[in-house]
Parts: structure tokens; C-alpha cells; sequence
């Protein structure tokens, strides 16, 4: 007869390796998680799945009639692409980070009845988020079909550049989470600050409209890094920058600090929901 595994939960913090072992431990549930959130997302709309293409759509139209009433530069890429783009790593950014906040209240019910790691919950829209990227990508294609842009031979480094766009919006997801899950002022105040970067972000607008003493402002925003990044893979025309790896590996470390910090304060979870 086999021996009987025993698995004792206690109060104690694990470390940081415990932490990201339990996750992969319980790895199925993410997946678990994000087939209900896009079950519940399209449920009882008359476009379903097809919001998924709606939106980026409509958010590339807005900015198009704005780009071209204010003649802003996109350094020779056409409007519409340079756009989308910059959607593709600014809208996954956003999601993971508005969705991945409100996870654990959505989840309140659920995290009191059971025990599970909850940094799974926040990598279950992570999930959900990189669906609609891949959608957004694919609406990018006919585009610069189009507009006759040839794919950059780096296309090959965008699996790399997807996991650093995850990772920050993680990061900041993690950080603000363990903070807000007691005093959550700073859940009431990250929408405004969301909707202010992206006016220190490269998304729609180039960094060359600014005057040049500013410039350092895009230099070091990571999520400036990130959307520069995208195009630096798609088009030839973006030349890589070193400040890009000296913020990939700043980000990694605020993820795994920002996951230990998560996973350190979630045992309170279940008495602050």
C-alpha cells in the first residue's frame, strides 16, 4: 500500500521558491479560471468573440481622426500601424492590470471556501489578456499588407518581448495588490494615473514631439520600453536601445519581488475581502 501524502497549511510565509512552486503546483487552475472569465466576458452579447476585434478597432479609429486633425509625426511608419502597435503592448499592459486588481474580489466567495495560491488568480487574466493580444496582432497583419510593410526578420524575439510586457504588467499588479488589500486608496487613484501614462507613452504619439530636455522621460518609462519594443520586432525601421535590457532586467526583479509581496500578505486575504 502506497504511503498516504499529508499537506499541512499553516500561517507561516513561504519563501519565495514555495511560493512559485505551489503556483506551478496548482498551474491547471489558471486555465481553469481564464475559460470562465471568457465564458462570462462574451455571455449574452449580440457580437460575442467579436468584441475581442471590435474594440482595438475602435480605439485605432479615434486616435487615427486625432492623429491626422494634429499631423503627428510616427518616424515614416504610416499612422494606422504605428497606432495599433502600440495598442497591441499598452492594451495587454492595462488588462493585466486592472483585471488582475479586481481578480481577488472577484474571486472573495471562492478564496474563502478554499485554499489555493491566489498569484493564480491575477495569471488567469493574464491569459484572457494574451488572447486579445493575439487577435490585435492578427488585425495588424492586413494592415501592413496594406500599406505594403514588410515583417522585420526580428519577429523572432517577439516570444521575448510578449514575456517582458507580461512581466511589468504583473509587477505592477503584484505590488499594488499587496498594498491595496488592506488600504485601497491607491485602486481609487491607478485609473487616473493609467490614463495619464499613456500620455508619457508612445502609443499613439511619437516621443519626438516633445522637446528634447523631456526626452529622458520615455527613455526610462518601462512601459514606454515595452511599446518600443514591439515595433523594434515588427519594422525594420526601429533601432534597439541598451536602456531596453537594463529595464527588462529592473522589471523581472520588481515581478519577483512584487510575486514574493503577493504571496507573503495573501493569507490575509480571506479576512480583508
Amino acid at each position: 500500500m502506497p504511503p498516504v501524502q499529508t499537506t499541512i497549511y499553516t500561517s507561516s510565509h513561504d519563501s519565495l521558491k514555495d511560493s512559485i512552486l505551489k503556483s506551478w503546483k496548482y498551474r491547471s487552475l489558471i486555465w481553469v479560471f481564464a475559460k470562465r472569465d471568457l465564458r462570462v466576458k462574451y455571455a449574452q452579447t449580440y457580437l460575442g468573440i467579436g468584441w475581442s476585434i471590435f474594440k482595438p478597432l475602435l480605439a485605432l479609429g479615434i486616435y487615427v481622426v486625432f492623429g491626422h486633425l494634429l499631423n503627428w509625426s510616427t518616424n515614416d511608419i504610416p499612422y494606422a500601424v504605428y497606432v495599433l502597435s502600440g495598442l497591441i503592448g499598452w492594451n495587454l499592459f492595462t488588462y493585466i492590470i486592472v483585471n488582475g486588481l479586481s481578480a481577488t474580489y472577484e474571486s472573495s466567495e471562492l478564496i474563502k471556501k478554499i485554499y489555493f495560491p491566489k498569484s493564480i488568480l491575477p495569471l488567469s487574466k493574464t491569459l484572457v489578456g494574451l488572447f486579445e493580444t493575439l487577435v490585435s496582432m492578427l488585425l495588424l497583419i492586413p494592415l501592413m499588407v496594406y500599406y505594403d510593410i514588410q515583417l522585420s526578420i526580428k519577429i523572432v524575439f517577439l516570444p521575448l518581448i510578449l514575456l517582458f510586457n507580461i512581466a511589468f504588467g504583473l509587477a505592477v499588479t503584484f505590488i499594488v495588490a499587496s498594498i491595496s488589500i488592506t488600504k485601497r486608496d491607491l485602486l481609487q487613484v491607478l485609473p487616473y494615473l493609467l490614463n495619464m501614462a499613456i500620455w508619457l507613452t508612445p502609443v499613439f504619439l511619437s516621443s519626438t514631439i516633445f522637446p528634447e530636455r523631456f526626452q529622458f522621460i520615455f527613455e526610462f518609462n518601462p512601459i514606454a520600453n515595452v511599446i518600443e519594443m514591439w515595433r523594434w520586432v515588427f519594422f525594420d525601421e526601429v533601432e534597439f536601445k541598451f536602456v531596453w535590457a537594463i529595464n527588462i532586467f529592473i522589471c523581472l526583479v520588481l515581478m519577483l519581488l512584487g510575486f514574493y509581496l503577493y504571496s507573503y500578505r495573501e493569507n490575509k486575504f480571506a479576512d480583508s475581502i
